[in-house]
């Protein structure tokens, strides 16, 4: 790839050229783990430069000291079965990706893997996913995708929405009663807007990535911001309080939850939508 076009990506597409050139490289190994997720268009949190790959079968990788730059290798049985052709690059089957990222990563991690793979393709399911999750057999933390699979919502529009979402869940916030996704919202114009995050019928949460104001949706960033704040306004109009939130506030759980804590103490709720 051209060094200059290369520079110029976003580092999300920076992070998916990077897995792609490795897989592309690699003789017999497969692309595995968040790599092979960005290979299938699944939304993983951060921009990590490593790439992670298996070996086929029960075959070992030699010494750390021979491994390519911003190259890991997992060690665990890769049956034939569950190696996928992505592109002509050898990637892990979707169900064993997802059950790789349970493995090495975290819960969060898994459950924003598994929520965009359910927007993805909506035919899976959690009875399907946990179905397929059988079809691997036991493996080292089967409990982290199950409950991955069960927090998961095919709705959430985005990884940081999954992350924010996440957040709360663990956190169990005092006086957060309900949480609801892409909840939507009709203004007094008959628009119907569906918004991130609504927290108890009245405190919408919208979480903003960086690719509204990049242009990548057929808009300049001048006007997405402008669409952004007409929305926000009128959403504001019918008494719901608006809180926005930025991939730098998720970089900071403490401060972002006690955001959301402090909002919820200290506004004063419109009657009509207490109950909503």
């Amino acid at each position: 790839m051209d060094a200059r076009a290369f520079a110029d990506l976003p580092p999300w597409d920076k992070a998916t050229a990077r897995a792609a050139a490795v897989g592309l490289t690699a003789d017999t190994a497969v692309v595995a783990g968040p790599a092979a997720a960005r290979l299938w268009g699944i939304d993983v949190l951060g921009h990590d430069d490593t790439t992670e790959l298996l070996l086929p079968g029960s075959a070992r990788p030699g010494s750390k000291k021979g491994w390519p730059p911003g190259v890991v290798y997992r060690s665990g049985f890769l049956h034939p079965d569950d190696i996928h052709s992505e592109h002509g690059i050898r990637v892990t089957r979707l169900i064993r990706t997802l059950a790789d990222i349970a493995r090495h990563h975290t819960l969060e991690q898994t459950v924003v893997a598994v929520d965009s793979a359910r927007r993805l393709w909506p035919e899976l399911t959690p009875a399907t996913l946990d179905n397929l999750a059988d079809s691997l057999g036991p493996f080292h933390r089967t409990r982290t995708l199950r409950q991955a699979i069960a927090l998961s919502r095919p709705e959430i529009g985005s990884a940081l929405e999954s992350q924010a979402r996440f957040r709360l869940w663990e956190a169990d916030l005092p006086g957060v009663h309900r949480v609801e996704t892409q909840a939507p919202i009709t203004v007094n114009h008959g628009i119907t807007y569906r918004v991130d995050l609504l927290i108890n019928g009245w405190l919408v949460v919208e979480v903003d990535g960086e690719m509204k104001y990049r242009g990548a949706f057929g808009v300049t960033p001048d006007e997405a911001i402008r669409r952004e704040r007409r929305r926000e306004k009128e959403i504001q109009n019918l008494g719901y309080v608006v809180l926005r939130i930025s991939a730098a506030d998720l970089r900071d759980p403490a401060g972002f939850l006690t955001l959301i804590a402090d909002t919820l103490a200290n506004t004063t709720v419109p009657a009509h939508l207490v109950h909503a």
